[in-house]
C-alpha cells in the first residue's frame, strides 16, 4: 500500500498533475503523429497565420486566459511567467528515481513539456484536473523542433519504467488523433500501473507560430472525452490571442 500510495503521488505530481516542462524534447505523438496528418504541418509563421506570427508578452498571455477562465466559471488558478518559471525550477523527480530507457525521462517527467523557455513567456490556468498552460517562444523554429522531437519520443517511449528501490511503476504512451483550430496538434495518453493500481492522463500539445497551447489532465480515465474539453480549451486561447 505505501508503495502504490507512493507510484500515484509521483505520477500526479511529477507526470500530469500540473502541465508543462522545460527541456527540448517531449512526448506526444508518433513521427505520423497518431496517423494524424496536422501533426506534421509546419508551425512556421506565415502571412495567414491568425496565432502566433510574434511572440506575445507575458500580459498578452495573462490576459488571454483570463478570459478563458471567465468563460469557465472563474474558479481556476492563473500562474503568471514570474511564478511558473518559478515552479518549472522546482520540479523534478525524487532523489534514487530513474526511468528506464533514459531518453524517457522526457516524457515522464514534469520538467519537459514546453521545450526551452529561457527565451519564452509563460502562463498558465489550473482547473481541476485540467491545466492549460500557454509558451509563447520568441522564434518560431524552437517550437517547429519541440514538436518534432515530440514525434520522435513517444514512439520511442511506447512502454518505459519508473521507479526505485522500492517499487517500480510501468508506463505506457499511445498517440491519438485531436483536432484544434491551431496549424498543427499532437496528443498522446499516458498510463502507469503499479502495486495494482492504474492510473491515465492525457497530453495534448498545439502550435501555432510562435506559440505552444498545452492541456494536461491527471484524470483521462476517458481519453475521448478529456481530448475533447482539452481541444475546447485551446481553441478558446487561440480566439483570445487573435483579438
Amino acid at each position: 500500500m505505501k508503495n502504490s500510495m507512493k507510484a500515484g503521488a509521483l505520477f500526479v505530481a511529477g507526470i500530469f498533475a500540473l502541465s508543462g516542462c522545460g527541456s527540448s524534447a517531449e512526448g506526444s505523438e508518433s513521427d505520423s503523429a497518431g496517423s494524424s496528418p496536422a501533426a506534421s504541418k509546419s508551425a512556421s509563421p506565415s502571412p495567414t497565420l491568425a496565432v502566433g506570427q510574434e511572440q506575445y508578452d507575458a500580459a498578452e498571455l495573462v490576459a488571454a486566459l483570463d478570459a478563458v477562465n471567465a468563460a469557465q466559471g472563474g474558479t481556476g488558478e492563473i500562474s503568471d511567467d514570474a511564478a511558473m518559471r518559478d515552479y518549472l525550477q522546482q520540479q523534478g523527480f525524487s532523489e534514487g528515481v530513474t526511468v528506464s530507457p533514459a531518453q524517457c525521462e522526457e516524457i515522464a517527467s514534469f520538467v519537459s513539456f514546453f521545450g526551452d523557455v529561457e527565451e519564452a513567456n509563460i502562463a498558465s490556468l489550473k482547473l481541476d484536473n485540467q491545466k492549460l498552460t500557454v509558451v509563447s517562444h520568441s522564434d518560431a523554429s524552437a517550437l517547429d523542433s519541440l514538436m518534432q522531437d515530440n514525434a520522435k519520443l513517444a514512439d520511442e517511449c511506447a512502454e518505459f519504467e519508473m521507479g526505485d528501490e522500492e517499487f517500480t511503476a510501468v508506463g505506457a504512451t499511445e498517440s491519438l488523433e485531436v483536432s484544434t483550430d491551431a496549424p498543427t496538434t499532437q496528443a498522446f495518453t499516458m498510463t502507469m500501473s503499479a502495486e495494482g493500481e492504474t492510473l491515465s492522463g492525457l497530453k495534448v500539445s498545439s502550435a501555432s507560430g510562435t506559440t505552444n497551447i498545452v492541456v494536461t489532465d491527471s484524470d483521462a480515465a476517458n481519453p475521448d472525452e478529456a481530448s475533447a474539453e482539452a481541444a475546447e480549451l485551446i481553441d478558446a486561447v487561440l480566439e483570445q490571442l487573435q483579438k
